[in-house]
């Protein structure tokens, strides 16, 4: 019985390596390459269950989805022969297995070929450009430029070079304290003389007010004078008009308003019989004597 059941778990087990060496699978994710001895035999792409050679042929499996290359951020020298740090990745995907294989083999050495072909593009576009358009103006172009040129030399890889994208574009450290301080001396100077001219713009502002306000007063001032002018002119005219009336009530008005003006608790009036007020003095008063 012991025996017996050695030989079951054998056969048992070599029935499962049998299956393993004969069967294999493919993910849809994956693609496969098939060695006999380490020759190339065929390239499997259709996801499912397949049959090989046991113990000759071997799997190779490959993503058939996108991959992504991360460079090493590197110092380039710009049009001006200035240098930008640049931190830059690529997307690829591979898209003819049996020249991958033959040629890379691995990922690993794929991103060392990519690096390589990148690095080098990088730094050929950026070289005829400014800073300005590297970091700003013409990104897109340039890195469009060295998208389709990585991928017309990575084909030899059996890559397709699908983006390239620069993640980050700075200035060398040993140059960002000097450029930074250089920049915040620009701006202070731009603040220094946008508030030179608000202050400029404000005594402007404040003296046409001060000018404005003086020749409205003059103007004010002259229409009242001219307006008193008149109403005295007009007081006068109807004081005459009123007067050539009756001149004689006006003259006896005139004699009242004296004489209360200078008349007070102990004054004595002395005035001869012949003026005029004495004589309505006089007729105002007949019991007093003279």
């Amino acid at each position: 019985m012991r025996n017996l059941l050695l030989i079951v778990v054998l056969l048992g087990v070599l029935g499962v390596v049998g299956v393993n060496q004969v069967l294999y699978s493919i993910d849809q994710t994956e693609q496969a390459i098939i060695t006999r001895l380490g020759e190339y035999q065929r390239t499997e792409v259709a996801a499912g269950l397949h049959v090989k050679t046991p113990f000759v042929e071997k799997v190779h499996r490959l993503e058939k989805r996108l991959l992504r290359y991360d460079a090493n951020p590197s110092e380039f020298l710009t049009l001006e022969k200035k240098a930008l740090v640049i931190d830059s990745y690529a997307r690829y995907r591979i898209i003819h297995p049996r020249t991958f294989f033959e040629v890379v083999r691995t990922e690993p050495e794929a991103s060392a070929r990519l690096e390589a072909i990148i690095t080098s593009e990088i730094r050929e576009e950026v070289a005829t450009h400014n800073q300005i358009e590297v970091i700003k103006d013409r990104r897109e172009d340039l890195m469009r430029e060295v998208t389709v040129r990585s991928n017309i030399k990575a084909q030899e890889f059996g890559i397709e070079v699908v983006d390239v994208r620069i993640v980050g574009a700075d200035f060398p450290t040993e140059v960002s304290n000097s450029v930074y301080q250089r920049m915040q001396s620009e701006r202070a100077r731009i603040a220094n003389r946008f508030r030179a001219e608000g202050v400029e713009q404000k005594d402007i502002i404040e003296a046409q007010a001060n000018l404005d306000s003086r020749i409205i007063q003059a103007e004010a001032m002259e229409k009242a004078a001219k307006i008193r002018g008149e109403g005295e002119a007009d007081a006068i005219r109807i004081l005459g008009e009123a007067i050539s009336k009756d001149t004689e009530f006006y003259t006896f008005v005139r004699s009242l308003e004296a004489l209360n003006n200078l008349k007070g608790g102990d004054t004595t009036l002395v005035l001869p019989e012949s003026t005029e007020l004495f004589r309505y003095i006089k007729s105002s008063n007949p019991n007093e004597e003279n």
